[in-house]
């Protein structure tokens, strides 16, 4: 099935009605930006639907996943059997994609956290070290100190893995994450 002539065949079909796009996104209870994509060929309705978006469109539902009006008054059931199941296939493919570009974007947000986590700490720690340092706004945080200066209390750990061990557990995980976003962005291409 092809995407292109499904979508141009709703938009034809939907001019001949005389309906706007908002108008048909009405009756189906989706939004406009649906019957768009469904008319540029760059989504494809869910497979329930197909029967109602024919009904408005006054074709059968063999006519609609065509993308052509049929010359003949009846498909045979293998002809019928075909349709259907190019029409699930279809269906299965967008939804794949959906969640294949969900599922991208949390790689990704996941990859920059692990990333500029670092950083953002660094950040934050030199933005209260500067909150320190100026003897006005010391009363208002509490900070601890005397006339001689802020006082710095150091807290010993037992840490077992050295000091570089988390800042590379942290670059790996990021480095994984871009990799996996790549892998799932092809996958998410060889599905269109």
């Amino acid at each position: 099935m092809d995407n292109q002539k499904f979508g141009a065949f709703v938009a034809q079909l939907r001019k001949e009605q005389n309906l706007t796009q908002k108008e048909l996104a009405d009756r189906l209870n989706v939004t406009d930006k649906a019957v768009s994509k469904w008319e540029t060929g760059k989504g494809f309705p869910d497979v329930k639907l197909l029967e109602p978006l024919a009904q408005l469109l006054g074709v059968s539902l063999v006519e609609l996943i065509q993308g052509e009006r049929s010359q003949a008054e009846s498909l045979t059931m293998d002809e019928a059997g075909k349709v259907v199941s190019q029409a699930m296939d279809q269906s299965q493919k967008h939804t794949a994609r959906r969640y294949l570009h969900l599922l991208r974007w949390l790689l990704i947000v996941i990859c920059v956290y692990l990333a500029y986590e670092p950083v953002i700490l660094l950040g934050c720690l030199i933005y209260l070290q500067a909150l320190q340092l100026t003897a006005p706004l010391a009363s208002t945080y509490g900070i601890i100190g005397g006339a001689d200066g802020p006082t710095a209390i150091l807290v010993a750990s037992s840490f077992p893995f050295p000091t570089w061990f988390w800042p590379l557990v942290q670059s790996a995980g990021a480095i994984v994450c871009l990799v996996l976003a790549i892998r799932v962005w092809r996958l998410e291409r060889k599905l269109k």
